[in-house]
């Protein structure tokens, strides 16, 4: 027994060692490679393969990286102010506390990513694909996020003060507390979707689905509604019933 124990407190280490991304080469950065030590503002990185790799708290600032693969890769608390990141992919990649400030994401995979009390006032999300994303907790004042997808994603206790979401897609998203004062919402679908406790005071609401929609304690206050359907919506505010017609449409 006592070898046995000998023998794991000697490989423990080797077996750490051997789970360590390799030090990757900044003017050169490849996947699977740490570069936490590297810093690419303003770099041209596009359609940059960095899957699998590093970039924690990485400068990233006003870089070109258009159509990259990000995919799994770990950007948590990297500066991406003013980088454009369109077409990229960034599939489950680890966004956690990331200054998104003003960064273009239009177009780019984000499913299953993780945004938790990310920055991203003003970031561009316009046609983003944001399935199963988690952004519990960011901050995302002034948001573009128009004909972008986000079923299923994780929006709780989000500040969204006068969002552009036109278009959007949150059937069965998680929008619980969230914060969408001001929001320009036509033809945005939240069918299925949890809006308990979510302050949507002021918000332009036409053509905007709720169907199925969890509504407890959601605010609606000065709200304008056209053609707004809320069939099947369950714990309907009473600023919402005053407005129904018999097809369960408010207007």
């Amino acid at each position: 027994m006592a070898l046995v124990l000998a023998l794991a407190v000697l490989t423990a280490p080797q077996a750490a060692e051997a789970w360590r991304l390799p030090k990757g080469d900044c003017d050169y950065p490849a996947p699977h490679t740490d570069l936490k030590h590297c810093d690419f503002a303003g770099r041209q990185l596009l359609a940059a393969d960095l899957h699998g790799a590093d970039l924690s708290r990485v400068d990233l600032s006003t870089a070109n990286l258009v159509g990259c693969d990000l995919t799994g890769a770990v950007l948590r608390g990297a500066n991406l102010k003013w980088a454009n990141m369109s077409s990229c992919r960034l599939r489950r990649a680890d966004l956690t506390g990331a200054d998104l400030f003003h960064t273009n994401l239009t177009a780019t995979d984000l499913t299953g990513a993780d945004l938790v009390k990310a920055f991203l006032f003003g970031t561009d999300l316009t046609e983003t694909h944001a399935d199963d994303a988690d952004f519990r907790g960011a901050y995302m004042k002034d948001i573009v996020m128009e004909r972008a997808r986000f079923r299923r994603a994780d929006f709780s206790g989000v500040y969204m003060l006068r969002g552009v979401i036109v278009g959007s897609d949150f059937r069965w998203a998680k929008l619980n507390a969230v914060e969408l004062t001001g929001a320009s919402a036509e033809e945005v679908n939240f069918s299925g979707a949890d809006l308990h406790g979510a302050v949507l005071r002021g918000a332009t609401l036409i053509d905007t689905a709720f169907i199925g929609a969890n509504l407890a304690g959601a605010d609606f206050a000065n709200a304008s509604f056209e053609d707004t359907d809320f069939r099947g919506a369950i714990n309907l505010p009473e600023t919402v019933k005053t407005q129904l017609g018999e097809s369960w449409r408010a207007n």
